[in-house]
């Protein structure tokens, strides 16, 4: 690949291909992530006209334009008839390899380091759900705009604006603006100035993660589990569901104690045998210190007698306890 002496380097999906219509294929009720039916779907993907528009122009300066991805290169093929057909000029497309997990911020610092240290980047145009890029370019001082989640029902591609958006946090913003009879473009500007930019909400939101994961580490602590493995962000997220977990396992605890002694008088091989049962289970939850363990089953667990219940139940069963 060429080092040109300035370039512009663009993301594509959430900023020149907006992507909303296919995340429910991440995002959904089941909490099923299907990566390959999100990524077909790029297809159908609406292009950002406005952006690509200044896109256009960059590259009639002269300045070549780089579309820097994470999608993955396995969508190659469509991506690049995607981009044909809706006449969008690039002078290079380099997308993650499939098959790599590596984060798509940490994937594009890599790609720019290696291929561009000698360039001067007018400017990075990427998605705010890219934030590693974004924090990335702010250490070295690169221009960088942020382009937010579209707005509008998308039956329109011929009314379509980029709007600046001053958030209330003191960030500004990009978001595309197409077709929406429900609400006027100027009160949808409104309504998202008077909210943080997504930056800041992370930020927020990372603090509020941390701040629940302390909170369920000392109770780990007080209830005497053991210390959770795995990486940072997996035990973070571990903390607070088998928090919940262990929440749910005393309802039951207290149940049992509630109901011991008529149900041992009406049944005492039986309840002896429930009984042990859930000792059993609530033993092997003790031990259980594999972070991943209690994200892969977290639809599962609810702070709940019911839930608690549920999920002694499926242990004892599955470990043979019953």
């Amino acid at each position: 690949m060429s080092k040109p002496k300035e370039i512009v380097i663009c993301g594509l999906d959430g900023v020149i291909a907006l992507l909303e219509h296919r995340l429910h294929h991440l995002y959904n009720d089941d909490g099923v992530k299907d990566w390959d039916r999100f990524l077909e779907a790029c297809t159908d993907d609406m292009p950002n006209l406005p952006l690509i528009d200044r896109l256009n122009q960059a590259r009639g300066e002269g300045v070549p334009v780089m579309i820097i991805t994470g999608r993955s290169s396995a969508v190659r093929e469509q991506t690049v008839e995607w981009l044909r057909q809706w006449h969008i000029g690039h002078d290079g497309l380099v997308m993650r390899p499939a098959g790599d997990f590596t984060s798509a911020g940490k994937f594009k610092a890599a790609v720019i380091e290696r291929n561009f240290t000698g360039a001067t980047i007018r400017r990075v145009y990427e998605s705010t759900q890219q934030l590693g890029v974004a924090g990335w370019c702010a250490e070295r001082d690169i221009p960088c705009t942020l382009i937010g989640p579209n707005q509008g029902n998308g039956e329109s591609r011929e009314v379509f604006e980029l709007k600046v958006v001053n958030h209330i946090c003191g960030h500004i913003a990009l978001h595309p603006f197409y077709g929406d009879d429900d609400v006027t473009w100027e009160e949808r500007v409104r309504q998202l100035a008077d909210t943080p930019c997504r930056l800041c909400q992370a930020e927020e939101m990372a603090k509020e993660r941390k701040q629940k994961a302390d909170e369920a580490r000392l109770a780990a602590r007080e209830q005497g589990l053991p210390p959770l493995d795995g990486s940072e962000k997996q035990v973070e997220w571990a903390e607070g569901i088998r928090i919940k977990a262990f929440s749910a396992v005393n309802k039951v605890l207290k149940w049992t104690d509630q109901v011991s002694a008529e149900a041992e008088a009406e049944d005492p091989e039986h309840w002896s045998t429930v009984t042990q049962g859930i000792k059993r289970a609530i033993a092997y939850l003790e031990g259980q210190v594999d972070a991943k363990w209690w994200i892969d089953h977290r639809h599962g667990i609810m702070n709940s007698l019911d839930g608690g219940r549920g999920l002694l139940s499926a242990v004892a069963e599955q470990e043979g306890y019953l």
